[in-house]
């Protein structure tokens, strides 16, 4: 219990909170509600952050295609299957286009369904600027969003989740929780599949929410990465050079985001060759377009061992490599090592690409190098080279001979 007072905690966690109040409180029933209301103010909403906020509209499509049609269609599979609590989860990288594919699954489903609550929400997950929403805040908006009044909505996390639950039971309703941090910020807000559906996506996923069908959203293929190219700065000037555009999606992973960001650039910019877009200048563009903060954002949640690992990754020679040459670079015993790996893999910022060998995407790559730059001393680079080059690195290609 000592915790819920430690210093610097970011979540207070209210329900012990209240718990402690109504122990030392006794009977006095209007103490007890008046400290309920305050943590409800001071804690609830303060926990989240800015900009949480519940809205009952879908936003419109995007401009271009969604080349997304496969992944929609296990989507709307999974969400009609009771045994997932007619709830799916969407999981990928940072730039994959999950809200973009969430948004157009919960159009769909809303276009076939009951005409029930349209419910959608920012969880904050990997919100560069604010903590992940505090179930206790989003339950209480939820609830206000439905029409609950004030003094019918409880105290607790759990009595609100009761609530939802019996005033969604049978409305046919569709929740969309946007940017997941972990299970434990979902669960209470999981309506159950007499509501309806609900669709989430999530950053981390292989510690992501372990609940509903999940649905792995990658980046696009080569061909459906220069449909998003040709819708975004439009066929004519994608065209004039196959080769110079096929290598743009390449730069950016063929991520839907990073294509899209530099496909914007490409339509302002008519005076520039394909050609001229290289791989620096492609990564220039799109981190500072946004994925540099949403790679900034997924590396504050890992521990500061990680986020040097990270950094540390990018003197590789090689695109992939394994345990032992991640735990030369970084100084660390294997095991520690696979632990750090393992967070890096969480967030999306590390690709577990086989049995024992992980790698760095290109975008990722980019945004970490500069990292490197501005937070590892040269002489501790010098040191992790030194090290690296005790053995050769087992790569990829080693691997599979």
């Amino acid at each position: 219990m000592g915790n819920c007072f430690q210093t610097g905690r970011r979540r207070p966690n209210s329900d012990l909170l209240l718990a402690v109040v109504r122990a030392l409180a006794g009977d006095d029933r209007a103490l007890v509600a008046a400290w309920s209301r305050a943590l409800h103010h001071t804690l609830g909403e303060a926990a989240s952050g800015p900009g949480v906020r519940v809205t009952d509209r879908i936003p419109p499509p995007p401009d271009g295609p969604l080349v997304r049609d496969a992944v929609l269609d296990e989507a709307l599979r999974l969400a009609d299957l009771s045994g997932n609590g007619r709830t799916v989860v969407l999981e990928g990288p940072a730039g994959a286009g999950k809200t973009t594919l969430a948004h157009a699954l919960a159009r769909g489903l809303a276009a076939r369904g009951t005409g029930g609550p349209v419910l959608v929400v920012d969880l904050h997950g990997t919100h560069p600027q604010a903590a992940p929403a505090n179930p206790f805040t989003v339950l209480g908006h939820l609830l206000r969003a439905l029409g609950a009044p004030p003094a019918r909505v409880p105290s607790s996390t759990d009595g609100r989740s009761v609530l939802l639950r019996r005033l969604l039971a049978g409305s046919g309703a569709l929740l969309l929780l946007d940017d997941a941090y972990d299970a434990a910020q979902v669960r209470p807000l999981l309506p159950g599949p007499r509501a309806g559906h609900t669709v989430v996506t999530t950053r981390r996923f292989p510690a992501g929410p372990d609940v509903g069908g999940r649905v792995r959203v990658p980046p696009c293929g080569p061909a459906d990465s220069l449909r998003v190219l040709r819708g975004v700065a439009g066929a004519a000037r994608i065209d004039t050079d196959p080769l110079a555009a096929r290598l743009i999606a390449e730069a950016v992973g063929h991520l839907p985001q990073g294509l899209a960001l530099v496909g914007r650039h490409i339509a302002d910019h008519p005076d520039w060759p394909l050609a001229d877009y290289h791989e620096d200048v492609v990564a220039s563009l799109v981190l500072r377009g946004g994925m540099g903060r949403s790679f900034a954002a997924s590396e504050r949640r890992v521990s500061r061992e990680a986020r040097r690992l990270l950094r540390l990754l990018t003197l590789l020679p090689a695109a992939h490599a394994d345990t032992d040459a991640a735990a030369r670079l970084s100084g660390t015993r294997p095991e520690e090592t696979r632990a750090l790996l393992a967070e890096l893999v969480a967030s999306g910022l590390v690709e577990d690409v086989g049995p024992g060998l992980y790698g760095l995407g290109r975008l990722v790559h980019a945004y970490a190098r500069t990292r490197l730059r501005l937070d590892e001393p040269v002489s501790r680079v010098q040191e992790a080279l030194s090290r690296l080059h005790r053995q050769p690195v087992r790569s990829a290609e080693t691997v599979g001979n």
